[in-house]
């Protein structure tokens, strides 16, 4: 029996999505390491500023499609 190609598509966006949020929690658990350090603060913004020009996309945008992801996924 053969899985519906639209169920194997939400299973592979959920785990995805599971991927994402540990990369998250990651990030945070690092961030937190960085701003222990003089410097740390101002590494972060420089990183964060740096990914968003390589994508041409602006933090706020980003977030926002994130939520849209969840919300359409989980109303």
């Amino acid at each position: 029996m053969t899985e519906e190609p639209q169920s194997g598509l939400l299973r592979a966006f959920d785990e995805l999505l599971d991927l994402y949020r540990l990369l998250e929690q990651e990030n945070e658990l690092l961030r937190g390491q960085l701003r222990r350090h003089a410097a740390g603060e101002m590494q972060i913004r420089e990183a964060e500023r740096r990914m968003m020009e390589m994508r041409g996309i602006s933090p706020s945008i980003m977030r926002e499609r994130f939520h849209a992801l969840l919300a359409a996924r989980h109303p």
